[in-house]
């Protein structure tokens, strides 16, 4: 029997997991090497939901080192498994997961990271590496990368969730449904061109949603 869905493409970072304290670590980390005085993570974590400008929390942060610094130390770090570790799996992450193959042929994890192996490792870690049926790591270098990576797909229905633009961007240039979800790293106001809006994956019944 033919299944509701061909894909489901899910975003990773503010979509299934919980990012802000990775994200915290890493800028605390390098801000304190270089000198300066941390943003409390909260208020961190509300400038980066609403965009605001690296060199503008730096600025905030009495960052004394230059913006290079600080971006080179970044990528260098970020996806380290010290930090990595930080990240914690969204409410009911696993069950919902398993719960949507039973409509979906199959579910393609699509993130911007760039470190395979720790991104294996971590999946691994958390346990949720076998509910994918491919992993796809979209270039950070290129515009519509997320698009570019899944135009290759062809299919009948599809949907794409993420917590960004870029996945709303993605799902309309595929002429696919989108989902937002809008407790990751962009605030709801930032969400409104999505099909779709939710707080989190586990509230989002795809079996009603007009797809």
């Amino acid at each position: 029997m033919k299944k509701q869905l061909d894909y489901i493409f899910v975003d990773l970072d503010g979509t299934l997991l919980e990012g802000k304290y990775r994200h915290f670590n890493c800028y605390r980390d390098i801000v304190l090497k270089y000198g300066g005085n941390p943003l409390d993570i909260n208020d961190y974590w509300k400038l980066k939901r609403n965009k605001t400008k690296r060199d503008v929390i730096l600025k905030k942060s009495h960052f004394e080192g230059t913006y290079q610094d600080f971006f080179n130390d970044w990528l260098e770090n970020i996806e380290k498994k010290n930090y990595l570790v930080f990240d914690k799996l969204k409410p009911k992450i696993k069950a919902t997961l398993k719960k949507w193959r039973k409509i979906s042929d199959q579910i393609v994890l699509i993130t911007m990271r760039q470190s395979r192996k720790n991104l294996l490792w971590q999946l691994k870690k958390l346990g949720i590496i076998a509910l994918f049926d491919e992993i796809i790591l979209a270039s950070i270098k290129e515009a519509d990368s997320k698009f570019k990576s899944l135009s290759r797909f062809k299919f009948d229905r599809a949907v794409l969730i993420g917590d960004t633009e870029e996945e709303i961007k993605a799902a309309k240039l595929m002429k696919i449904t989108s989902i937002a979800i809008s407790t990751g790293i962009r605030e709801k106001k930032y969400l409104a061109k999505a099909d779709y809006l939710e707080e989190d994956i586990s509230k989002i019944n795809l079996f009603k949603l007009k797809i």
